[in-house]
């Protein structure tokens, strides 16, 4: 049998439909001698390569493939780490399955069965459901816009900008031409718990805002440079301009770009400030502190003593996944863990025992409701969880069987 790495060279191989038959061959005799050793990468993998369909793949499924294949290889090769390894997982890869089964057939992949999350009797009925698009937007004259009850199109246009709320959930800034002396306003979006949001700026700079954030920006950009602060957590893909950099303030760091992709997590309750750069480059400074990354870098800022730290060859996906609709945590302390279930599902968390040493991993959708995720969490056998209205307390996990 090969091993995890080799295994998943094969199948990104496959998905670029690279492989040589003998290749192929390799890769499915693998597959079908681990169907009775390891039940999800038997029952589900095995089965989709055998089809050997020849349509060729998007992106977009070939990115889900391959992030599952990750996952359940990641199961394979630690099957005794169980404190760091959610041991179920929930797939939604309705994208793929369309270009690799018959008549183009949706699939949907459901593989958890846990145990009942133990429920305050009074509040049982009760369902968190997961965040969704949802935010305050404050102009310049303190006029508050609640973008999720307004109506779709323009909504306001003033100072030589017009800015539309589109059908897709997007907030888009645009500037009219020769507006040079009418004067920048600056604005506010901040999105609730269990809220996001994406806004298109003035230059075309897009941005996803994570739950319980803020962007303050320019109407209009002028000047050396284009700035704007955040607070909270935010993702980037910013326009190139080599004559006015862009710049974001968080926490009393400066990240200054040209144009690129890049994550920053600034939440107040962490005392790290972390920024992840997934293409271009970025530079990162707080006071005579600096550094610059490369994509697959990321820096941790040190609020407590203002030092940098600089990781390498991290997973950019990780950083990102909320963006996508995802939860993925790596070896991640559950308090860290909670902090994000907290801030999507607009609840409040408590602990009862000691939790220092519990790190969990996994990938499932930010789509379902708050209870799914728990049991999902739950199945580490490390943590449990009691429902209180909408308090959620951490508990140590018993074995009930």
């Amino acid at each position: 049998m090969k091993n995890t790495e080799q295994l998943h060279i094969l199948f990104q191989k496959y998905l670029s439909q690279s492989c040589s038959p003998e290749e192929m061959k390799q890769l499915l005799d693998d597959l079908a001698a681990s169907k009775e050793q390891d039940e999800l990468l038997g029952a589900f993998i095995s089965p989709v390569l055998e089809d050997q369909h020849e349509a060729p793949m998007d992106e977009e499924s070939k990115r889900r493939l391959d992030a599952g294949f990750q996952q359940i290889l990641a199961k394979r090769a630690a099957p005794q780490r169980r404190q760091s390894v959610l041991r179920q997982f929930y797939f939604r890869w309705a994208a793929a399955a369309a270009v690799l089964l018959i008549a183009a057939c949706t699939v949907i992949f459901y593989f958890y069965q846990q145990p009942a999350i133990e429920t305050a009797p009074t509040t049982s009925h009760v369902k968190f459901k997961s965040g969704a698009d949802k935010a305050m937007l404050t102009l310049a004259d303190g006029t508050v816009i609640n973008l999720e009850q307004v109506a779709n199109g323009k909504i306001n246009n003033r100072n030589g900008v017009v800015v539309t709320k589109t059908a897709d959930g997007k907030l888009v800034y645009e500037a009219k031409a020769d507006q040079a002396n009418v004067a920048i306003a600056l604005n506010t979006l901040v999105t609730p718990r269990g809220g996001q949001y994406k806004i298109i700026l003035p230059d075309g700079s897009a941005i996803w805002l994570n739950a319980a954030s803020s962007l303050r920006f320019p109407t209009r950009f002028s000047g050396k440079e284009r700035r704007v602060e955040l607070n909270g957590e935010g993702y980037f893909e910013i326009v190139k301009n080599t004559a006015q950099p862009f710049v974001v303030t968080a926490r009393g760091q400066e990240v200054t770009v040209l144009g690129t992709h890049f994550n920053i997590n600034a939440y107040h309750e962490n005392s790290l400030v972390k920024t992840t750069l997934l293409e271009g480059a970025v530079k990162v400074t707080k006071g005579q502190a600096g550094c610059l990354l490369v994509p697959g870098e990321a820096a941790a800022l040190n609020t407590s003593d203002n030092t940098i730290s600089v990781a390498k060859n991290v997973d950019v996906n990780a950083a990102v996944a909320w963006k996508d609709g995802m939860f993925r945590f790596e070896e991640t302390g559950i308090r860290e863990v909670m902090q994000e279930v907290a801030r999507w599902y607009d609840v409040e968390v408590s602990y009862k025992g000691d939790f220092t040493d519990v790190a969990l991993s996994g990938w499932f959708s930010r789509g379902d409701d708050a209870k799914k995720t728990l049991k999902l969490l739950k199945g580490t056998e490390q943590v449990d969880f009691i429902i209180n209205g909408k308090t959620v307390t951490v508990i140590p996990y018993k074995q009930t069987n």
